[in-house]
């Protein structure tokens, strides 16, 4: 591979090991995917990983023990109780994230449980967040109701703000809700997140 390839595949993977959501062998899957027409070694694009997700072990041995992501999921879980469906990395883009979130709500409801809305960020939102300290939420209900939609917004912002939370949002339905600052430091663990994490939050909440 020519040094211009590896450095751009060397930041795509920083990108995926700090965002902590994949393991060693998913990143590779999503590298030889994303590289599928280049002529890529494997053998060179596994050792990048493993380095930089020893390195990222490392580095998480001096965090705090409370960062703001897992501040976040406090909140995730807490908005979970009150009929909202929460999801973490929902896809790539907003359009993703929606589809994702009526995804689960269709799921949800053969179950014969309604949530009332949804908030996700989606990966984008993850990689702004790795480089601007900012954290973007988007937000809405399942039936287009402007008032339901302000109220899951308000609930939203004041579980945030409880969680110590700096929060920057005009009370616009239409625009997201922003954390700044977020320093995105979220440690690589077995947790289920994205579409079937949501639904096995929200399911077990309702049975519980």
């Amino acid at each position: 591979m020519n040094k211009e390839l590896i450095e751009y595949i060397s930041i795509e993977v920083s990108i995926l090991i700090n965002s902590g959501f994949y393991n060693k062998d998913e990143i590779l899957e999503i590298i030889e995917e994303q590289f599928i027409d280049e002529d890529i070694s494997l053998n060179e694009i596994k050792t990048i990983i493993f380095d930089k997700y020893n390195k990222k072990i490392e580095a998480e041995a001096n965090w705090e023990e409370k960062t703001d992501f897992d501040k976040l999921k406090n909140c995730f879980n807490h908005l979970n109780n009150k009929s909202i469906l929460m999801i973490h990395n929902a896809g790539y883009s907003v359009d993703e994230g929606v589809h994702d979130s009526f995804e689960v709500f269709h799921h949800l409801q053969i179950k014969n449980i309604v949530p009332e809305g949804f908030c996700f960020y989606h990966f984008q939102d993850i990689e702004y967040a790795l480089e601007s300290n900012i954290l973007s939420l988007a937000f809405e209900d399942f039936q287009n109701n402007k008032e339901k939609s302000l109220k899951i917004g308000k609930l939203i912002v004041k579980t945030l703000y409880n969680n110590d939370f700096i929060v920057k949002w005009n009370e616009d339905i239409n625009s997201p809700i922003k954390i700044n600052p977020f320093h995105w430091k979220k440690r690589l663990d077995d947790d289920e997140y994205e579409m079937e994490g949501a639904y096995n939050s929200f399911l077990d909440k309702s049975e519980n």
